[in-house]
C-alpha cells in the first residue's frame, strides 16, 4: 500500500514595517501660564502679575484690569457698556421689583392637627373589633351545630390533629411513633424496589495501600469518586472490544498495511504537535471501523486513517488542525468532500460513540500505584505505542496493555524481578494477576527486540527525543533480561 505524504512547510511570520509612514498627530494642549492671578473671596493669590481678561460686548472691549482701576462704577454706567441695564437698576432702587409679602396663618401644633384623626381612628378600631367578635361567635355556633349533626366524627379529627401536632413538636426521632397504614407501607416497598441502591465502597485490605488518601484536598484529582471512574472505564472497554484477528472480513487489507498506516499517522501526530491521547484514540477508531466494515478497498485505507485522526483531534485537542491540513499531508490524494463523507460514515458505523478508553488513561493510574518515576512512565508509553502499531496485540484490552507495560518498565529500570515488581497494590488497582499479564509482557519484549530489524521506526524516532527522556535508546532495551523474556538469543 502506497501512502501519499507531503512534508509540512513551516511559514515564518515577520513583522512588517509600516510602509505607509503614517504617524499619529498628538494635539498639544496649551500649558498653564505662569503667574496667573485668581480673584475671589480670598482676594488675589498672586499679586505680582495682572490677568488680562477680555470681556466683549458688541464691538467694545474692556479689560478687567481697566475696570478695577476705576473707582467710580457710576461713570461706566453712563457709557455704552452698562446702559442696557438702567431700567433694571431703577426698579431695584425704587422698590418696584420686590413682591409684596402676604400674611400667613400660624401653623397648627401637632396636638391640635392630629386630635380629630386620633378620635376617628379609635372609633374605627372599636367597630372592627365588634365585627370580628360577631363573626367569631357565628363560627362557633355553626361549629356546634355541625358537631351535633355529624356526631363523633369531628371529635376524632380534632384528636388526631392534636396528636400529630404534639408529635411534630418533638424531635425528629419521635416521628417514628406515627403509625403508617398498610397502603403507605406497600407504596414504600414499591419505591424501594424501583430506587437505585447506593453501594458504599468496601474497605481496603490490610496489605493494600490507599493511593488516593493524600488527594482529598485536591479537587482536580477527584479522590472521592476516582475508583468509580476507573470501574466505569473497565466496563467501557468490555463493551467495545477489539476481536482477535479482526481483519478476517477484510480481503484487501492486511496487518502490514495497518502497521504502515499507523506508523504514518504517528508521524503526522508528531508533526502537528498533537497530544498522545489523540493518536491512541485514532488507533481505536480505525480498528473498530475496520472490524465492522468488510471488504474496504485498499485505496480508501489512508482516507479512513486520516479521517480517524481528524475526528480524534476534534474530540481531544483544544485547537484542532484545519481540515485542509489533513488533506495537505495526504498530498491532496483526497478532497475535502470525501473526507467529510468518510467522517459521517465512521461516526454512523460507530454509533456516535467515541468513549472507548485508551491505554494512557489506565497507565497514569498504575504508575501512581507503583510510585513510578517519569522515566518509568515514558518507557511504559513507548511500549504501549509499539504494541498499538502491532496487529497481533490489537485485541488486548487497553488496561491489559497498560498493566504489562508498567510492569516491564519497572523491571527494566530496577534490579527487581517481575514478580517482585508486581506488588499486591498494583494487582488490586489493575485487577490483573501476574499470571494474567505475563504473556503480554513477553509479547512486548518481542516487539522491542524486533524494532531494530523492523522498517517501521516512527515511534522509535519520536521517543528518542529529549522531551520523552530518550527512552527508546536506553541500554536496558538491549539487555539480556529483555532477550530472555522475548526468548531470543542476544547474538
Amino acid at each position: 500500500m502506497e501512502v501519499q505524504t507531503r512534508k509540512l512547510r513551516t511559514v515564518q511570520l515577520h513583522d512588517q514595517e509600516n510602509i505607509y509612514g503614517k504617524t499619529k498627530t498628538h494635539t498639544a494642549f496649551p500649558s498653564k501660564r505662569d503667574g496667573l492671578t485668581v480673584r475671589g473671596v480670598l482676594g488675589e493669590i498672586n499679586g505680582n502679575l495682572q490677568v488680562q481678561r477680555d470681556v466683549s460686548k458688541g464691538k467694545i472691549t474692556v479689560t478687567v484690569s481697566e475696570i478695577d482701576k476705576k473707582s467710580n462704577r457710576a461713570a461706566l454706567r453712563s457709557d455704552g457698556f452698562f446702559s442696557n441695564y438702567n431700567h433694571v437698576q431703577s426698579k431695584v432702587d425704587s422698590g418696584l421689583a420686590t413682591k409684596p409679602v402676604l400674611p400667613t396663618k400660624p401653623s397648627l401644633r401637632r396636638e391640635e392637627s392630629t386630635a380629630s384623626l386620633a378620635v376617628k381612628a379609635a372609633a374605627r378600631t372599636k367597630l372592627l373589633l365588634k365585627e370580628a367578635q360577631k363573626t367569631k361567635e357565628a363560627k362557633e355556633s355553626q361549629a356546634k351545630k355541625n358537631d351535633k349533626i355529624n356526631g363523633l366524627h369531628s371529635v376524632k379529627e380534632v384528636k388526631t390533629t392534636k396528636t400529630i401536632k404534639s408529635i411534630l413538636r418533638d424531635p425528629t426521632d419521635s416521628l417514628g411513633k406515627l403509625k403508617l397504614s398498610e397502603a403507605s407501607l406497600q407504596g414504600q416497598k414499591k419505591d424501594k424496589a424501583n430506587s437505585v441502591c447506593i453501594v458504599k465502597p468496601l474497605p481496603l485490605p490490610s496489605d493494600i495501600e490507599d493511593i488516593d488518601a493524600r488527594d482529598s484536598n485536591s479537587p482536580l484529582l477527584m479522590s472521592i469518586y476516582i475508583k468509580d471512574i476507573y470501574r466505569y472505564l473497565t466496563e467501557l472497554e468490555e463493551k467495545y472490544p477489539i476481536e482477535k484477528d479482526h481483519f478476517k472480513n477484510q480481503t484487501h487489507i492486511t496487518g502490514k498495511m495497518r502497521a504502515t498506516l499507523l506508523e504514518w499517522l504517528a508521524e503526522v501526530q508528531h508533526q502537528f504537535s498533537l497530544v498522545l491521547e489523540t493518536f491512541q484514540i485514532t488507533v481505536g477508531i480505525v480498528d473498530r471501523y475496520l472490524q465492522i466494515v468488510p471488504d474496504l478497498p485498499r485505496n480508501k485505507l489512508q482516507l479512513v486513517g486520516v479521517t480517524a485522526l481528524f475526528i480524534a483531534s476534534k474530540y481531544e485537542e483544544i485547537y484542532a488542525p484545519n481540515v485542509n491540513d489533513f488533506i495537505y499531508v495526504t498530498d491532496c490524494a483526497y478532497t475535502k468532500e470525501e473526507l467529510f463523507q468518510c467522517e459521517r460514515d465512521i461516526i454512523v458505523k460507530l454509533g456516535y460513540c467515541l468513549a472507548r478508553p485508551i491505554p494512557l488513561s489506565f497507565l497514569r493510574r498504575f504508575v501512581k500505584a507503583a510510585h513510578g518515576t517519569s522515566k518509568n512512565h515514558h518507557l511504559a508509553k513507548y511500549l504501549v505505542d509499539l504494541s498499538l502499531v502491532e496487529y497481533t496485540t490489537a485485541h488486548y484490552r487497553p488496561s491489559e496493555v497498560a498493566a504489562a507495560a508498567i510492569c516491564l518498565s519497572l523491571h527494566l529500570l530496577s534490579s527487581k524481578s517481575l514478580k517482585d515488581v508486581w506488588t499486591p497494590t498494583l494487582s488490586y488497582y489493575s485487577g490483573y494477576t501476574f499470571e494474567h499479564i505475563n504473556p503480554i509482557i513477553k509479547k512486548l519484549a518481542q516487539i522491542v527486540v524486533d524494532v531494530e530489524k523492523n522498517k517501521f521506526k516512527s515511534v522509535y524516532k519520536i521517543y528518542s527525543s529529549a522531551e520523552l527522556g530518550k527512552v527508546s535508546t536506553l541500554p536496558q532495551l538491549r539487555s539480556e533480561s529483555i532477550y530472555r523474556l522475548a526468548e531470543v538469543s542476544s547474538s
